[in-house]
């Protein structure tokens, strides 16, 4: 007698959470400690909170992008930045065009904008860090990005 696999069946259970989660409205990023917000939602709080806005642009896809998330979920350093700004999540998949509109060319990126939707210039350039590691972990990647939102934290500070 064959013996049964139980892969089949791990891989219909997930099958089915993804389709749950798609129906069910159910964000996975809301297990991180930063709040991600829709574009709307996003420069609504952003005025209301004199704050600026950084637009990730992620994949789910993107092993950079997941690299970047857990790194966010266990570095407080890199909590405390993003805390700074009301962070807008778009997915470069799902919403192609409204990351395009944003001149994105990859996963992942971050925009920095001034809460009326005006895009932030440093160093007369559009305020866009592109990319993060390859792998979890990368102390440079994280003090990279940490000193690039610093930066734009401070240009944001000047200009109000």
């Amino acid at each position: 007698m064959k013996e049964k696999k139980p892969l089949p069946i791990f891989a219909m259970i997930l099958i089915l959470f993804g389709v749950a989660t798609i129906f069910l409205g159910v964000d996975e990023y809301e297990k991180y400690p930063i709040k991600f917000y829709s574009l709307e939602k996003g420069f609504k709080v952003a005025k209301k909170e004199d704050k600026p806005v950084l637009v990730y642009i992620h994949s789910d896809t993107c092993y950079v992008c997941r690299a970047f998330l857990e790194d966010l979920s266990k570095y407080e350093d890199l909590q405390k930045t993003f805390e700074k700004f009301v962070v807008v999540k778009i997915d470069f998949l799902t919403e192609r065009a409204l990351a395009m509109k944003f001149g994105a060319t990859g996963t992942p990126e971050f925009h920095i904008f001034y809460p009326n939707g005006t895009p932030m210039k440093m160093n007369g350039v559009r305020a866009v860090y592109i990319g993060y590691a390859g792998s979890p972990d990368d102390e440079r990647a994280r003090k990279s990005l940490i000193a690039f939102l610093e930066g734009a934290l401070r240009q944001y500070k000047s200009n109000r």
